[in-house]
């Protein structure tokens, strides 16, 4: 196997990265703030999200009670934390609302 720069520190190594470097990229890894299973919106999330918006469609059609907006049409709704996840909130359809994807980024993590 060819012998290649790491991609770090410049030094010839058989890997992209050098022991040395790996340790320290594997650590910026982990400080950046993942994937959305990483971050816990896991399976169990989505089939309980899901499962949330397919009931509200059925009683409502496709509607956003709005969030700081009046109720309005749309057919992009999402499920939302009503206590959000970074306050302790957690996967349950009771802390769950269906708001339409511009609205839940209106609410961001706030709690409703």
């Amino acid at each position: 196997m060819p012998r290649r720069p790491c991609l770090d520190c410049g030094r010839l190594t058989h890997a992209s990265r050098c022991e040395r470097c790996a340790a320290v990229h594997q650590a910026r890894i982990e400080q950046r703030r993942g994937s959305a299973t990483h971050r816990g919106y896991g399976y169990r999330y989505r089939v309980t999200a899901a499962a949330k918006v397919s009931a509200h469609r059925q009683v409502y059609g496709d509607w956003c009670p709005g969030y700081g907006v009046p109720a309005h049409r749309s057919a992009d709704l999402t499920a939302d934390h009503i206590t959000p996840k970074s306050a302790g909130g957690a996967d349950t359809p009771e802390n769950l609302a269906v708001l339409c994807r511009m609205c839940n980024a209106r609410k961001y993590n706030r709690i409703a």
